[in-house]
């Protein structure tokens, strides 16, 4: 018996094994990495994430060294032609949030011949293959040489060289929401007019018939459904299901917050609702949270795919607590406690609050002050 792959057609579809077109959803909305962008909570998700890292201040450091560089790396600064590092960042974390981000090196520079340039790829132009042991890469179905290949994978599985793909994953998810919003659309763009029949058991004529469907538009303001007459002394039947039984808003929460788990972002970071009060009290634990359990996985695996483009012993690392501020009674506090103990300098502390330098701010003696 000839060996078989194990999977259904719409599980293999979930590792990216060969160009499989994407299953249809039991809401019958088909999921892409295209059409899911369409969904609210998707296009909050990865806005949010990507949005989040890609604004974050960036240093590159020599292994070892506490001291960040002068200055980032050329390709740091512009890597690629027309883009600048947030436009670059915010794209790549796009595309790694679909489960992979791949680049093509285009141009090298220096003694050890280290990127220059990187163009990003849309995912269709990738293709990537084992055919005896060795991974080969191709771009618009033309082999490249592995070493120009810049892959970042989101989720990683054993034996996978591409990452898991959450949108596929989720896809059930995506279409229940992309049909409750469709749906709803078009229930609302009917002026919320159920289907349905006007008829009568008593015979009607032609002429009478148009005069009922002309007051009917002119009562209804016009709308998009074209309506059936049969009979006189009409009576409307609806032939679909009540508003109240529709649930558009229930659904559509509880979908909400089904996604924001997939991506690990609180639903009211998106506007969902996550169940509980949220006081001033916890902002700033709920902000940590985020950081901690939604941004840490994307910026260790961004911060290690940029650190393969420089030299090898230089790396890189986003500066993640700008994305934690408590208020500014707290926060001078917090300083003042750390000058007095001896671990922050005068200097560090009026860096952290973009403030001036101060020659001679270190040997000063007395109240702290930021």
């Amino acid at each position: 018996m000839p060996w078989q792959w194990p999977f259904k057609r719409h599980d293999r579809a979930l590792w990216q094994v060969g160009d499989l077109p994407v299953a249809s959803t039991y809401a019958a909305v088909p999921v892409n990495p295209s059409t899911a962008m369409q969904h609210s909570a998707v296009w909050a998700c990865v806005n949010l994430i990507a949005g989040s890292i890609s604004t974050l201040p960036l240093a590159a450091y020599r292994r070892g060294d506490r001291d960040p560089l002068p200055d980032l790396p050329p390709i740091l600064r512009a890597p690629a032609a027309g883009w600048s590092l947030p436009d670059f960042l915010y794209a790549a974390l796009q595309r790694l949030l679909r489960g992979n981000t791949y680049g093509l090196i285009v141009d090298r520079a220096g003694a050890g011949l280290l990127p220059a340039q990187v163009e990003l790829l849309a995912p269709e132009r990738v293709g990537v293959t084992v055919p005896n042991g060795a991974v080969v890469w191709r771009v618009d179905g033309q082999e490249v040489d592995p070493a120009s290949i810049w892959h970042v994978r989101g989720f990683a599985a054993p034996g996978q060289i591409v990452g898991l793909s959450p949108i596929q994953h989720a896809r059930q998810a995506i279409g229940l929401g992309l049909g409750a919003e469709k749906y709803a659309a078009r229930f609302f763009g009917d002026s919320a007019i159920p289907s349905g029949v006007i008829s009568t058991d008593q015979r009607i004529s032609a002429e009478d018939a148009n005069i009922i469907k002309e007051r009917w538009e002119v009562v209804h303001g016009g709308g998009r459904r074209d309506i059936a007459v049969f009979g006189n002394a009409a009576k409307f039947q609806p032939i679909t299901i009540p508003p109240e039984e529709a649930q558009f808003l229930e659904t559509t929460r509880a979908n909400v917050a089904t996604i924001a788990r997939y991506f690990g972002v609180q639903p009211e970071l998106i506007g969902g609702e996550s169940g509980g009060s949220l006081t001033y009290a916890n902002v700033e634990q709920r902000a940590l949270d985020f950081l901690t359990f939604g941004l840490r996985p994307w910026l260790v695996r961004l911060e290690v795919a940029l650190s393969a483009l420089l030299a090898s012993k230089t790396d890189v690392k986003f500066n993640a607590a700008a994305l934690v501020r408590t208020d500014l009674l707290t926060r001078y506090q917090a300083h003042e406690s750390a000058i007095r103990a001896g671990w922050k300098l005068r200097s560090e502390v009026r860096d952290l609050e973009d403030l001036p330098p101060i020659p001679g701010i270190d040997d000063q003696e007395g109240p702290a002050v930021a």
